[in-house]
């Protein structure tokens, strides 16, 4: 089966690949404390680094991770990770970000769908999970309106400057969906 030509655009939303010019626009997003109790992150990435993130071959198999940039009418509002890529399992994490100017339009679903739709046709992933906090109910209505399924809950999981998160975990599992 060939491959649809549009595999990376739904509507007005496209994703695309890392490019240079995008580098003072994820500084920006990766080093702002506000994002890291989501992400993980306890310290700045340098300029250098993800200049290199953004000139180097983005591919899964090799980087075990895959970052695309979003864009709404040609206007770069947000990103979109597969990270923590397992090949043997066929799986990996999803993660979005979109910036607070362009939420609420659906960009966010469209992405995600488009993320998704590449992660089965074209990776051949047979699932993918997100993570997220219990008390963030755009992101859990957000991932389940694109079918994942509630897999468990971690208590306390993430430790925030507001004090301890419960996490769950969402599984989208490619050979359950319609």
């Amino acid at each position: 089966m060939a491959l649809p030509s549009d595999l990376l655009h739904n509507g007005s939303t496209r994703l695309r690949a890392l490019e240079p010019s995008d580098v003072e626009q994820v500084v920006q997003w990766e080093n702002n404390p506000e994002h890291w109790a989501v992400t993980g992150t306890s310290a700045p990435y340098s300029r250098a680094a993800l200049e290199a993130l953004c000139q180097g071959h983005q591919d899964l198999y090799t980087a075990g991770q895959l970052r695309w940039i979003i864009e709404e009418d040609g206007h770069v509002v947000g990103a979109v990770d597969l990270y923590d890529f397992r090949a043997r399992d066929q799986r990996a994490g999803i993660g979005i970000l979109i910036h607070p100017d362009a939420r609420g339009q659906g960009v966010a679903q469209r992405a995600l769908k488009i993320a998704l739709r590449h992660a089965e046709l074209a990776l051949m992933l047979r699932t993918v999970h997100a993570e997220v906090h219990a008390d963030h109910t755009s992101s859990l209505a957000l991932f389940e309106g694109a079918g994942f399924v509630r897999a468990g809950q971690f208590a306390d999981w993430t430790r925030t400057p507001e004090g301890w998160k419960d996490v769950v975990l969402l599984q989208c599992r490619f050979s359950d969906r319609p």
